[in-house]
């Protein structure tokens, strides 16, 4: 079966765990889903007279998942950056915070006229994202892993569900796209690359009566990465030997006018610079390494406006 074919929606949960009764799905841009439970069963660690495997047992379910995208502005992908982010939009706005915000993943599997199948995965929360940019023409690339609680099959879509194609589908976006309003006060960088990545430090909680996730725990929100650019003074490096603090990382994000993504990290600590030699015929780059903290202004560590001008 054609894997171009495959089709993957989401919908946002009111109550982790359990699809909406009439769910609006919201079609994915995806480039690949990868990864899915891992359900090991294993040998019986009893002896037996004649050395031979009698009995196995069913070890613990883990349900994780890795969803990769070009950067887009889609409203599908709102709903992983919410949960990602544990908090929710408000006017266009959204910071991390403290709010679960579960989804479910549905995996819809092309097969022929009446003969599609389905697998959803319910309870699913993002734990971390990789950003990447590059100055090579290709577009950006967003990839999020996350982790569910149950997975279901079925060879029909659930009554009364809708799907949304994605929202507002126009093209993804490029580094050439890119407009940094603020790169750690730099002087007009010529940044070559961005690497970001944002996690939640999930982990996974079991609890007698089921093999499968009961719920999972969040730990330390982090935001950390490297940025490269080309270097053209010495302040560019030695600024940086000694770690600064309190800098801003703001990018704005596409090429169309009301539907761009602004990302910024308001405090951030840069340190650690390096300087790229490849020998003759290439350029000398800087890379520095950052970390976002806690902006007491903002109460948060990165905020993401959707929709900006």
């Amino acid at each position: 079966m054609d894997a171009a074919l495959k089709q993957d929606a989401i919908v946002a949960e009111s109550a982790i765990g359990t699809t909406p009764t009439s769910p609006a799905f919201k079609v994915l841009r995806t480039i690949n889903v990868g990864g899915g439970p891992q359900r090991p069963n294993s040998r019986s660690p009893e002896r037996v007279p004649h050395g031979m495997a009698v009995n196995m047992y069913q070890g613990l379910v883990q349900i994780e998942k890795t969803l990769e995208f070009p950067w887009v502005r889609d409203e599908g992908l709102d709903i992983i950056w919410g949960s990602l982010f544990f908090g929710a939009f408000s006017t266009n706005v959204l910071k991390n915070g403290q709010t679960v915000a579960p989804f479910t993943l549905e995996e819809k599997y092309e097969a022929g006229s009446g003969t599609d199948f389905y697998r959803r995965t319910t309870g699913c929360l993002a734990n971390s994202a990789t950003i990447r940019f590059g100055a090579d023409g290709e577009p950006g690339r967003i990839s999020f892993s996350i982790m569910g609680r149950a997975e279901t099959t079925a060879t029909s879509a659930i009554a009364s569900s809708t799907y949304a194609a994605a929202t507002p589908g126009y093209d993804p976006v490029t580094a050439a796209e890119i407009v940094g309003t603020d790169i750690f006060s730099l002087t007009t960088p010529l940044v070559t690359s961005l690497n970001m990545q944002i996690t939640n430090n999930l982990r996974t909680r079991y609890g007698f009566g089921s093999p499968n996730p009961n719920s999972h725990g969040k730990g330390t929100f982090d935001v950390t990465g490297t940025i490269e650019f080309y270097l053209s003074a010495l302040a560019n490096y030695s600024t940086f030997v000694t770690r600064q603090s309190g800098l801003d990382l703001d990018l704005l994000i596409g090429s169309v006018a009301n539907y761009k993504d602004q990302l910024q990290l308001m405090n951030c600590d840069v340190w650690n610079p390096a300087i790229s030699d490849g020998g003759n015929n290439t350029d000398h780059n800087v890379a520095l390494q950052f970390m976002a903290k806690y902006d007491g202004s903002d109460t948060a560590a990165i905020k993401l406006t959707r929709l900006a001008a």
